[in-house]
């Protein structure tokens, strides 16, 4: 009988402890703010940046393997534009 109430203790206590280990874990964890969406409505420019030369520094020609965008608002009077920014990726 003792036995059998020592080993209900441990495994109750051992729920615990994994409970406790995965509130700490979770804690820890940050979420990266993210903004909304620019309104699709809003007219859109796009303005690409390249690269003035596509090769690496020892000669070889590098690929386009993406791109970044970003967006940004602008605002004229009574006019809401999004500029949206395009930079490629090279590799």
């Amino acid at each position: 009988m003792l036995n059998y109430l020592i080993d209900t203790d441990i495994a109750a206590g051992g729920a615990e402890l994994e409970a406790l280990q995965l509130a700490l874990i979770e804690g820890k964890v940050r979420q990266q703010p993210k903004r909304a969406a620019l309104p699709a409505q809003f007219p859109r420019t796009q303005i690409h940046h390249e690269r003035k030369n596509s090769f690496c520094r020892c000669g070889c020609a590098l690929k386009r393997i993406g791109e970044d965008a970003g967006e940004k608002l602008g605002y004229t009077p009574s006019v809401c534009t999004v500029e949206r920014y395009i930079r490629e990726k090279l590799a």
